[in-house]
């Protein structure tokens, strides 16, 4: 086999999860047979990430290391900027945070330009041991003065270990400075999390906004629908009800994502009659619910098993103008099959496919679940939404996903075999699921011929 194949097989053995680690410490020893030409160091970093990801894997962060000192540098395989952060991430994860920072001299001595990936362990690390100060200088001096701007990910560890320290005040600060000056790191909602909770533990839940207040920016919209949802997200929702109020009171006006997130929030804690109140005042306001409010009332209907007024609301939806999407369908499907609702299944993907809208992997998931034990039923099915419009490419490949994931192997090829004959040509997107799918299941032979065989249909072409 030559090196570039070997280098295909290794990197979907990685990507494919069921990599044991003999297997991967055979398959480094193989890659440092090859010569004329080398392999690449991208596919020695897929075996590195595929060792620190596995089980039990206190003791392979030093096997990666003791593997990254074996790379033959005067045969052109040397580390790269990827290699180096994973054998940072492994020093910082075994408390060796000192070998971390020379292997960061290592990769500045062989002119490379470090990137935030690099810093973030060290970061982590420092923040671990309580190193606070030394963490700040590395995100506001070191790491500008190397060319590396911080990124979303940099401040939220440094946010992060603020808050460990009970320095919340520092944490609020910073998180300030992110959502007003420098727009391009937006924080999300885990480093809203991050700081809510050391705000918590202080009886302070609310002195993230009274000390933007404070400070004489006022928060936005977005700034209160983030803060929100991390509260409704901790089953805080009479503060997130509170905070509405406050935000209208300021003269800040709550739009439909807001009264999403709210509406969220408590049908996920079974209170849809005030998660219904608020739907009722939204509209008052002259705001249309979207799609998404209606999935969420949809949603939480049918997990109480109220599918009838889950279908009313539908209509109520299409009424006033809102077309469903997927999700939507998705969901009331889920229902039927719950129910055991064959004929209404077919129904509803009938009507689905019929609007232009194709099942995804989710879709098929449920259907699946509930009709895989009968191949009748599921030929059925699958015939009908092939045959009534969905016939599109996207159609098929979330349906071999959906038999691949549940190792399906006659499923997904006779799919497969289906988009041939209606003359779609797969690619990638087809052949990549199968091919995983086979080496779970320890059919390996078969999928290095899969391998093969793409890899001649991409020299026909």
């Amino acid at each position: 086999m030559r090196t570039r194949q070997f280098e295909s097989f290794v990197r979907e053995r990685c990507r494919s999860g069921s990599l044991t680690f003999p297997e991967a410490l055979g398959l480094f020893d193989h890659l440092l047979h090859f010569r004329d030409p080398a392999p690449s160091i991208i596919t020695f970093n897929f075996l590195f990430t595929s060792l620190v990801r596995m089980k039990d894997v206190s003791r392979h962060y030093a096997t990666v290391l003791s593997l990254f000192n074996q790379l033959p540098r005067p045969r052109g395989i040397s580390p790269d900027v990827c290699t180096y952060s994973i054998c940072i991430d492994c020093c910082a994860r075994v408390n060796r945070l000192g070998l971390a920072f020379a292997l960061l001299g290592r990769l500045l001595k062989d002119r490379l330009r470090a990137k935030p990936i690099v810093f973030t362990p060290l970061l982590k690390g420092l923040c671990r041991d309580n190193r606070i100060t030394e963490a700040a200088d590395m995100v506001f001096d070191k790491m500008p003065k190397l060319g590396c701007a911080p990124n979303l990910i940099s401040y939220a560890a440094l946010i992060k270990g603020y808050c460990s320290a009970e320095k919340t005040i520092f944490a609020t600060e910073l998180l300030h400075k992110m959502i007003t000056q420098r727009g391009e790191f937006k924080p999300d909602v885990i480093t809203y999390n991050t700081v809510i909770d050391g705000l918590c533990k202080e009886g302070a839940v609310r002195k993230l906004l009274q000390y933007i207040i404070y400070k004489g920016k006022k928060p936005n919209v977005v700034t209160y629908t983030v803060v929100m949802d991390a509260l409704c997200k901790k089953e805080e929702i009479e503060k997130a009800v509170e905070l509405l109020e406050d935000m209208i009171s300021r003269g800040v006006q709550p739009n439909v994502v807001t009264y999403s997130t709210l509406i969220d929030g408590l049908c996920k804690m079974n209170k849809l009659e005030n998660a219904m109140k608020w739907l009722y005042e939204m509209i008052l306001k002259g705001m249309s619910p979207n799609v998404v409010t209606y999935n969420i009332f949809m949603d939480a209907l049918c997990k109480k098993g109220e599918t009838g007024k889950a279908e009313k609301l539908l209509g109520d939806m299409i009424s006033r103008g809102v077309q469903p999407d997927v999700v939507t369908y998705t969901i009331l499907i889920d229902r039927f099959c719950k129910m055991k609702e064959l004929e209404i299944t077919k129904k509803c993907l009938r009507e689905m496919v019929s609007k232009g809208i194709s099942p995804s992997i989710v879709t098929w998931n449920v259907i699946i679940d509930t009709f895989c034990t009968t191949d009748d039923v599921m030929n059925i099915l699958v015939n009908m939404v092939l045959n009534h419009g969905a016939r599109d490419y996207s159609a098929y490949i979330s349906l071999i996903k959906a038999y691949a994931q549940r190792r399906n192997v006659d499923g997904a090829t006779c799919v497969l075999k289906r988009m041939k004959q209606e003359g779609l040509k797969p690619d990638l997107d087809a052949y990549s699921p199968i091919q995983e799918m086979l080496l779970r299941i320890g059919r390996a032979d078969d999928a290095r011929d899969l391998i093969a065989h793409i890899n001649e249909k991409k020299a026909d072409d």
